[in-house]
């Protein structure tokens, strides 16, 4: 083969490479989660996780908070490990979304999670236009299991509305008056006071 011809089967070879390379990277934005490769994020998800292992598990279902476009379901869980006495407890918030991702998407928040949970949807659920001098705000917060509540003037309208978010592989959104924020912030106390009493 001589220079000329390497310089065109180069020519046509170079540009469909980048094309591939370019639709392999477009098709995962954002990068999937691997489940292989998953590491548990708190005590409630590693008790979960084992595997021949014998756990016992309680749960007492405190309430339902229904949501625009679905419901939420709280629960107080503990877990233990028959063989280590290992325990773990917790509040489970579990969402469920019409047009969302197919069955339950279920966020499981640490007992030590808790007290700050409740902490920041007080302060979410109090904002106003005033926490910021631009005209539109949002007010954040995530557990470590990626648990998330937000409140936020809704462009639209400009009513101040709240949205919860959970999941890992699947995300799922379920969007709330303030009313009803607080609503959840009361379940999830009530699933700790469960759990505290022996």
């Amino acid at each position: 083969m001589n220079l000329r011809q390497l310089l065109i089967v180069s020519a046509l070879i170079v540009p469909a490479s980048f094309s591939v390379q370019a639709q392999r990277r477009r098709e995962r934005l954002p990068a999937p989660r691997d489940p292989q490769f998953y590491e548990p994020r708190n005590k409630l998800e590693d008790l979960e996780g084992r595997a021949e292992t014998l756990l016992i598990k309680g749960r007492h279902w405190v309430g339902i908070v229904r949501g625009q476009n679905g419901t939420a379901r709280v629960e107080a869980t503990e877990i233990r490990d028959s063989d280590t006495g290992a325990t773990a407890s917790g509040a489970v918030v579990t969402i469920v979304t019409e047009g969302g991702p197919p069955g339950e998407i279920r966020s499981v928040i640490d007992y030590d999670e808790i007290e700050a949970l409740v902490k920041a949807m007080d302060t979410a659920a109090k904002a106003t236009e005033s926490i910021t001098r631009l005209s539109h705000f949002e007010v954040r917060y995530r557990t470590k299991s990626d648990f998330e509540i937000m409140t936020f003037k809704q462009l639209e309208n400009n009513v101040i509305a709240a949205a919860i978010e959970g999941g890992f592989f699947d995300r799922s959104r379920l969007y709330l008056s303030i009313e009803d924020l607080v609503k959840l912030r009361w379940m999830i106390v009530q699933a700790k006071e469960r759990l505290d009493q022996k």
